[in-house]
């Protein structure tokens, strides 16, 4: 069964040890972005042991290539939160002064004095902000990590697919992805060639299998259902389907991890002893859960504010009665949200609610702002191809 099914079943100890030591280590752009996202202590423990693995490390051209572009953006987008949080103590400031100034004269609350305090705590904010920002690297004018990541992965990126094989790729994409086969159907929403990213990075990755006979571990932050197996609210492994194919075409076994389980396997599994600091661990690992966290947070909000046909809501609320919730109840579990959230894939929806799906899948739990611009920043190669195929409340109000 297991020879014939390889990716229903997890590795056993044995092979997780040899799979460590045999592989080609292959890294995603969300990981060499999300270092950007770290402290300069995470990002150096993480460049660390990579370089103790750099003998069998290799990145696909598209990974390498979303990196490029995405780089600038990302760590914009560090320094924009300062502004980010300035903007929210004025803000507070004023709501709190305006709500203060409404009061009036009261028996017990001192508005002055309220104020004082107030005052008080947002210039030690303020002062502090102030000094965090300029003690910020100024990786605009001169990126260390860029530098770091270039010598790591000199010669370990592989070459770009010419036009022409980029054409047969989408059009098999096309396919696919009415299929729902992994990966890539997550980004079929996004526009031209943007969403055939994953399946250019994955293709990649089956010819370098191909080429050195390796079995492959991809390290990715990409969190999409196209990508892992998930039962029960819980991450079981890879998709099966991906297992299979890299076994049926190249031979090889595969296996992913995210970053944070990456860095704690690479200390357990390497022949090669590596120590990793668990404060690193914990940084990464903190970051990933609040990122899922906003993500789960802005599809509840979406799918409240979509338009569905009455049969769709008619399946929902018999969804709903299923998991024993009252009727008032407005949260639904993690595993009910992925169930509606996949059968709205199959509905013809809005084009605005086809964007703000999309919106879930690429934001950045920092900037909310950053919804807007996700498509622009999430470009999959250097050309467009043309279509396939087919063608607030004043004083009187609040007292």
């Amino acid at each position: 069964m297991k020879k014939i099914f390889p990716g229903y079943y997890s590795p056993t100890k044995k092979e997780f040890s040899n799979l460590w030591n045999s592989c080609l280590f292959v890294l995603d752009a969300n990981v060499l972005l999300n270092l950007y996202r770290y402290s300069q202590e995470t990002s150096d423990e993480l460049i660390q042991i990579l370089k103790q693995i750099s003998d069998r490390l290799w990145i696909p051209h598209q990974a390498a290539l979303e990196y490029q572009k995405n780089r600038l953006q990302t760590i914009a987008k560090q320094l924009e939160v300062y502004d980010e949080i300035q903007n929210l103590v004025e803000d507070s400031k004023k709501k709190i002064k305006k709500k203060l100034d409404c009061l009036g004269k009261h028996p017990y609350i001192k508005a002055d004095n309220l104020m004082k305090i107030m005052q008080k705590a947002c210039t030690a904010i303020e002062k502090n902000l102030k000094k965090l920002k300029q003690g910020h690297p100024d990786l605009l004018q001169h990126d260390n990590l860029r530098d770091a990541l270039g010598t790591l992965l000199e010669d370990k990126i592989g070459l770009p697919y010419s036009q022409k094989k980029l054409y047969v790729i989408f059009n098999l994409g096309k396919q696919r992805y009415e299929q729902k086969i992994p990966p890539g159907y997550e980004d079929k929403h996004k526009e031209g060639a943007k969403k055939y990213g994953d399946l250019i990075l994955w293709f990649q990755i089956i010819d370098k299998a191909k080429k050195t006979n390796k079995p492959i571990i991809l390290v990715t932050d990409d969190r999409k259902e196209d990508w892992w197996r998930r039962f029960k609210n819980k991450t079981i492994g890879p998709r099966p389907e991906l297992v299979n194919e890299i076994f049926s075409k190249a031979g090889v076994s595969f296996y992913l991890y995210q970053t944070d389980p990456f860095m704690e396997n690479a200390q357990k599994l390497l022949e090669k002893q590596v120590k990793v600091n668990k404060k690193a661990i914990d940084e990464v690992r903190e970051i990933r859960e609040r990122d899922e966290e906003f993500e789960r947070f802005i599809k509840e909000a979406t799918m409240a504010s979509i338009k569905l046909p009455n049969a769709t809501w008619s399946a929902i609320d018999n969804m709903r009665a299923s998991f024993k919730l009252p009727d008032t109840s407005t949260k639904l579990p993690d595993d009910a949200l992925r169930a509606i959230y996949n059968m709205t894939s199959s509905i013809k929806l809005p084009d605005d609610a086809l964007r703000a799906i999309q919106a879930i899948k690429s934001c950045d739990p920092t900037l909310k702002k950053d919804i807007e611009k996700a498509e622009e920043s999430n470009l999959s190669t250097d050309f467009e191809p043309k279509e396939i195929g087919d063608n607030e409340k004043d004083c009187q109000k609040e007292k």
